[in-house]
């Protein structure tokens, strides 16, 4: 009843603001999920799906970049099929999300197929009651649903903490320890709200942890192989786990290492299997070749700038694209005002502290893959060159550790409390990381702080120019050290923007909560022409 309440409560929290989180990501993995249901196929052609291309259309003035929904769209007062047939239209170019296959026009998502696999079952309820959802003018049922598939699986994850925490904590501390996760980390703001990789990812690491703690019980080295094999299915990064589990059974039970490989092989054999299918090789990480892509380009410094070089492939090496300097890198992704996990949510400072005790404590031995699993994918996200994840709320990267590190608070979750400084400094931390998400899951509107319009001074001397949020300081800067001033859109995914990461005067958070009703009205109007976009 306790572990069904609280689903229940985590699922109201982030249905609340009524709102999906749009963005280009999630846009492959949606749309799949409908195809699959729909239509029974995993790939996109132009000629099914030409919204998701951007198409050459051929005028008198010359050629220009034209976009359309469907077929029965309207294009310079004409049906676009006509223009097509005519060969005004041609040479389509898919975005970003989509990659090359082994055939001809043929493409595939370059974000995997796991969650899209997630959320059939709950495109496949609906589909009986919307059999238009996949070429219906606006895509809302089928995001909608998809954001449910998410919400569901976040939900779950944190339902699974708590059943795990039950045989080492009292039910009520059990219940604070996954609200804490589920309320007070990036799950609420961003991996609930859309089907990214991470939700469905976050159930499967959730899932295979619960079963690793399950150490009495013969077949949980299966449940935990097969749930790591299909969080990898999701997405690339939890091969980390999948090695720290490999290493933990290497170590401590060889016999229990047979079922793990046993478990996850069929699901890697499939993944091979459809990768030669579809590719021609067996091995397909397309987040890296968007990544390769992206590290070459000079001015980009995520993804959405270079759809074309990503789509086409790339030749960057491991060292283009893990470039960040260490220190640099975590500092970014703990402390850093607007990607920092420990300014959004501090309330994991105590899974620190549990991370350590699991090592010292020979009562927790099986969270030891999971604290090598952490640390490994603090270092990956450090050392990505593009570890602040792009247009987000805050650390989006660090959401699949977040699931992580709330199992290594179990350990400490009692001393906690039993201490009232620490359980106060616990309820403090909480408080401030359960605030934080709220602004985000109401409030976060993709473009406002990503791309906000700031007040420049290029000072004479100085080769980087100092961005201001008010016009007045801006001027007067200038009358103190000269130069000129300009009002500019400094977009945080380009390189000039990435010092705004780390600016406590322009940080993402103070500014959400001083525009939040303004914020909020544009997330409402951008969601409605996302879904028309989208279609």
């Amino acid at each position: 009843m306790q572990a069904a309440l609280l689903f229940l409560l985590l699922l109201a929290a982030y249905w609340a603001n009524g709102d999906i989180l749009p963005g280009n990501d999630p846009i492959a993995s949606v749309r799949l999920a409908g195809k699959l249901v729909s239509k029974h196929r995993l790939v996109f052609t132009p000629e099914e799906d030409p919204f998701m291309f951007e198409w050459h259309l051929g005028t008198p003035e010359g050629e220009r970049h034209a976009h359309f929904h469907s077929w029965r769209s309207s294009l310079n007062g004409e049906p676009v099929r006509r223009a097509y047939e005519r060969g005004d239209l041609s040479k389509p170019e898919a975005n970003y999300y989509l990659m090359k296959t082994r055939y001809p026009n043929v493409y595939a998502n370059r974000y995997g197929v796991g969650a899209a696999l997630f959320a059939v079952p709950f495109v496949a309820a609906v589909y009986p009651f919307a059999r238009d959802l996949y070429d219906r003018p606006s895509a809302d049922i089928l995001w909608f649903t998809s954001k449910l598939a998410a919400s569901c699986a976040v939900a779950a994850s944190a339902v699974l903490l708590f059943l795990a925490a039950l045989p080492w904590l009292r039910p009520k501390t059990a219940i604070w320890l996954a609200l804490a996760y589920g309320l007070g980390t990036c799950v609420w703001s961003s991996s609930s709200q859309a089907l990214w990789q991470h939700g469905p990812m976050e159930f499967f690491l959730a899932l295979g942890t619960y079963f690793l703690l399950q150490r009495e019980r013969p077949r949980a080295a299966y449940w935990v192989g097969l749930s790591y094999a299909l969080a990898f299915v999701c997405r690339p990064t939890a091969a980390v786990v999948v090695a720290a589990a490999a290493i933990y059974y290497l170590v401590c039970d060889r016999r229990a290492l047979l079922r793990f490989v046993a478990a996850g092989l069929p699901v890697a054999l499939l993944l091979a299997a459809y990768n030669l299918h579809v590719f021609g090789t067996l091995i397909v990480l397309g987040q890296v070749n968007v990544g390769a892509a992206t590290a070459q380009a000079p001015a980009a410094f995520t993804l959405l700038p270079v759809a074309a070089a990503a789509t086409h492939g790339s030749t960057a090496t491991a060292t283009q694209m893990f470039h960040t300097s260490l220190l640099q890198g975590l500092g970014g992704i703990l402390i850093s005002p607007s990607r920092g996990l420990l300014v959004f949510s501090p309330v994991v400072v105590f899974a620190f502290w549990g991370l350590v005790r699991v090592f010292r404590d020979s009562r927790f031995v099986a969270l030891r893959p999971v604290g090598l699993a952490v640390l490994a994918l603090f270092l990956v996200v450090a050392r990505w060159y593009g570890w602040t994840g792009g247009w987000a709320y805050g650390p989006r990267l660090l959401a699949d550790a977040g699931t992580l590190l709330a199992f290594l608070a179990i350990p400490v979750a009692e001393e906690i409390r039993r201490s009232r400084a620490r359980a106060a400094a616990f309820a403090v931390c909480l408080a401030w990381s359960v605030a934080v998400q709220v602004v985000g899951a109401f409030a976060y509107d993709v473009t406002g702080w990503n791309e906000r319009v700031l007040f420049v001074v290029s000072e004479p001397g100085k080769q980087r120019p100092v961005f201001f949020t008010a016009a007045e300081e801006a001027r007067r800067e200038v009358w103190a050290h000269g130069g000129s001033v300009e009002e500019r859109k400094v977009n945080v995914d380009k390189r000039e923007g990435l010092i705004r990461v780390w600016s406590i005067r322009d940080n993402q958070i103070l500014y959400y909560v001083e525009h939040f009703l303004q914020a909020r009205r544009l997330k409402q109007i951008a969601i409605q022409k996302f879904l028309k976009d989208s279609a």
